[in-house]
């Protein structure tokens, strides 16, 4: 039987499969812009209490719990690069994501940020730079008149911040119609079956419970069961790296207050651009193995995703931590200081896959479940975002047009459609930028070798092309 909120209800506006980070940011995104539709959650997993969620992930003395992580969740398709969402709601836990500017802007729009904001720690610079060789280019968010470039959370304080949003929005839509129920829960449950027709979805649980709706949202990841049923084909392709994820402490030694030196920054501010790594500087190294990603999460720690070649995974994940510590220092450099400490790792096997199609008949599909790209420069979470986004908006579109509101088609043709044509050109953009890089930086040679270093110069160089670049980071059309 379904747990928590529960009613005799099954007739619902919208059905989302999926209660992780993507499928509760749908049903806040929809409470925020059409409050009048009713939503029905499926998720596969009991939820635990919000008590039980530290408010705050980081940890000074890196205990040996300090990042557990429940294995039930590193569930992994050999041809995805993300682990599945559809879990991630009992494994809100340390692992940690980069949120763009342009991100930072919906969640705020959305109500999420004030809650989230006080466990995230902002990126204010980052350095990219490739191993062994001169080529480097630096952003700073002051460039950019912006007070950071990004954040860097926890998947835990996500959860929390987002589960908090939406009963708090939930709330104060109760308290305005008495007995309006907006939300529903219906967990542990997964799909077992689904029918579509003309004007609704049908949708039969493990349990029997039968839900109809005019619009299911697949939110349920890369491993997405519910893709399959409606046989919704995808291309994959597989890189030959896989990531390992781990957060580390580190300790300053002398090289690291020249790692910011740039001498072609163009900037004349001497005393914003003083070269001293203040706690929020992301690096981004590329080595021919694959790249290395130290995103800030405190003062002197980094959450890290090292990308490895297959053969070596096994080897690298047997280390002991201070052997662990050794290889990522040797990989990496010493830009960031000197490697003390580690968290339990973890790894998955990276690639490019991209649904056929986003939509069927009174379906989307959003996040992970429509695409999953290379972890390089942190897009694959703000690229299932914007999806999120698009689609909340398409929805409105429908409501605010329909003259009777209790007749509107927020799951015609025409809406998914629209969705659809909406979010091609920025996942085929973002993947073709993220799968870009990858080969780039992966080729071996002097000559690969050089035309890198060149084009890092002449990011650094050149203000037109690093903006650009400093676009695809933070996943927004325009820098204010």
């Amino acid at each position: 039987m379904s747990t928590a909120i529960m009613n005799k209800m099954s007739e619902f506006d919208v059905i989302i499969s999926g209660g992780g980070l993507s499928g509760l940011l749908t049903a806040i995104g929809l409470i925020n812009e059409t409050p009048e539709l009713s939503i029905a959650i499926i998720e596969p997993v009991s939820q635990p209490s919000l008590d039980a969620v530290p408010n705050d992930f980081k940890s000074s003395d890196f205990k040996s719990n300090d990042f557990k992580s429940d294995t039930a969740a590193q569930e992994l398709n050999q041809h995805s690069n993300q682990i599945s969402e559809q879990s991630q709601t009992v494994n809100f836990d340390d692992r940690c994501l980069a949120l763009s500017y342009g991100s930072l802007q919906l969640l705020n729009h959305w109500q999420v940020w004030e809650s989230l904001k006080p466990s995230a720690w902002p990126i204010k610079t980052i350095v990219t730079s490739d191993r062994g060789h001169l080529g480097k280019t630096i952003m700073r968010s002051h460039q950019y008149n912006l007070n950071a470039m990004g954040y860097v959370a926890a998947m835990k304080n996500m959860g929390r911040a987002f589960t908090t949003t939406l009963n708090e929005l939930q709330a104060a839509l109760q308290s305005n119609e008495s007995n309006k129920q907006q939300v529903t829960w219906y967990k542990p449950n997964t799909i077992k079956q689904l029918s579509q027709y003309p004007d609704h979805i049908k949708v039969v649980l493990d349990d029997e419970q039968t839900l109809h709706g005019k619009l299911l949202v697949v939110a349920e990841g890369g491993m997405s069961p519910t893709r399959q049923k409606l046989n919704i084909s995808t291309s994959t392709e597989a890189y030959q790296q896989n990531a390992i994820i781990a957060n580390i402490k580190v300790t300053k030694n002398n090289k690291v207050n020249s790692v910011l030196a740039s001498k072609d920054s163009g900037d004349s501010n001497t005393k914003d651009t003083q070269p001293q790594l203040d706690g929020h500087t992301a690096f981004e190294r590329f080595t021919t193995s694959g790249p290395i990603a130290f995103l800030p999460i405190n003062k002197d720690e980094y959450s890290v995703v090292w990308c490895v070649k297959p053969e070596d995974v096994d080897n690298i994940m047997a280390l002991q931590e201070s052997e662990f510590c050794q290889q990522l220092q040797n990989a990496f450099g010493q830009a960031a200081g000197i490697i003390t400490k580690t968290s339990k790792r973890e790894s998955y096997p990276l690639g490019l896959t991209k649904a056929q199609s986003i939509i069927s008949d009174r379906v989307a599909l959003v996040g992970n479940s429509a695409h999953t790209i290379h972890p390089i420069a942190g897009q694959g979470f703000n690229l299932g975002l914007r999806d999120v986004a698009s689609l909340v908006k398409q929805i409105k579109v429908a409501v605010d047009s329909s003259v009777n509101k209790s007749q509107n088609d927020i799951g015609s043709f025409a809406t998914l459609n629209n969705y659809q044509a909406a979010r091609q050109h920025d996942i085929n953009r973002i993947a073709g930028f993220t799968d870009l890089l990858v080969r780039m930086f992966g080729l071996e040679g002097r000559l690969p070798a050089l035309t890198r270093t060149l084009g890092l110069l002449a990011l650094q160089k050149v203000s037109s092309l690093q903006q650009w670049f400093a676009l695809h980071f933070m996943s927004s059309k325009t820098l204010k």
